[in-house]
């Protein structure tokens, strides 16, 4: 009887050391894939470029399966004002949504700066992913729901584009439907 507890006990530590490996273990993220460019906004339905959409990195969830991404995040023809060098974030994802401040914290002559591009929304696996860019005015940026500028991929056209945005930020919008 005590060897069978004892077998018990220990294929419960074993699960249990599983399941924590499982959980704690980093998930790899290596997305690349043709997307667009576009402006929301039916009467902004000229504004569209398609580009080449690369994320590289890690998952990592802490004991409250809070996640935070860390890694590289590349946009073909975007340029940021961030240096080559510095250019690896670590993005803590917020409220329910798959929602992450894309932000970059770095340092020019010597003085911390913090540049922020948008919020990257993605779908579970890192396969879909939908940008809302801030546009940047003088030392002012925004970005609107009826007008404001979006990168989505996998999309190989605007209508897929902003399906695909509507699908990965359903949560965040609330009711709202991009145009």
């Amino acid at each position: 009887m005590k060897r069978v507890i004892l077998i018990g006990a220990l294929l419960l530590v074993a699960a249990a050391a599983v399941g924590l490996a499982y959980w704690f273990y980093p998930r790899t993220v290596d997305f690349e894939a043709q997307g667009m460019k576009y402006r929301l906004g039916t009467e902004a339905a000229v504004e569209e470029r398609p580009l080449k959409v690369s994320i590289q990195g890690k998952i990592y969830r802490n004991f409250k399966g809070e996640r935070t991404f860390k890694g590289t995040i590349g946009l073909e023809g975007e340029d940021i004002p961030v240096p080559e060098d510095q250019r690896t974030v670590e993005l803590k994802r917020y409220r329910s949504f798959n929602a992450y401040a894309l932000t970059y914290p770095f340092i020019e002559n010597g003085k911390p700066r913090i540049y922020s591009q948008g919020t990257l929304f993605v779908n579970d696996d890192f396969s879909k992913i939908a940008i809302a860019l801030i546009e940047h005015e003088a030392d002012q940026g925004h970005w609107g729901a009826d007008d404001g500028l979006m990168i989505a991929a996998p999309a190989l056209n605007r209508e897929e584009a902003v399906v695909l945005s509507n699908e990965v930020m359903r949560e965040y919008l609330d009711g709202h439907v991009l145009k």
